[in-house]
């Protein structure tokens, strides 16, 4: 096995600096994968690799976003304190906080979907797609 194969993490296509770093990555994907199969909430942290959906738009399509793999930085439940409900924060798309609740219960449907392709934002700037 190559060194940069050994260092990848054949769930998700990142690089470490190390092999170990790389199937710590493979087995904590797998770990949040499982338990969102089995119907858990598993808390996320910094770092854990999860899927979310594309959202399009018709009057500000300069928002567009493709979905697929997500790093995240932020775990909180702390966002709407009268529901105490998990929302993850992702690197991709920065300013926005994803309901983990909702997220959780499509990881399987996302997984099929988008395989081991990564989220990224996706504008369309033209005129007719960004008036409100």
């Amino acid at each position: 096995m190559s060194e940069t194969s050994s260092t990848m993490c054949s769930e998700t296509g990142r690089t470490f600096p190390t092999a170990e770093a790389a199937h710590a990555s493979e087995a904590r994907f797998r770990e949040i994968q499982a338990a969102c199969d089995a119907c858990e909430l598993p808390e996320l942290r910094a770092g854990d690799v999860i899927y979310v959906g594309s959202s399009l738009y018709l009057r500000h399509g300069r928002d567009d976003f493709s979905g697929g793999l997500a790093e995240v930085v932020a775990y909180t439940t702390n966002l709407v304190a009268s529901t105490r409900a998990p929302f993850v924060r992702i690197a991709q798309s920065p300013g926005t906080w994803y309901s983990w609740l909702r997220l959780a219960a499509e990881q399987k449907d996302l997984r099929v979907r988008f395989g081991k392709e990564w989220s990224h934002p996706d504008p369309d700037d033209r005129p007719e797609f960004n008036e409100w």
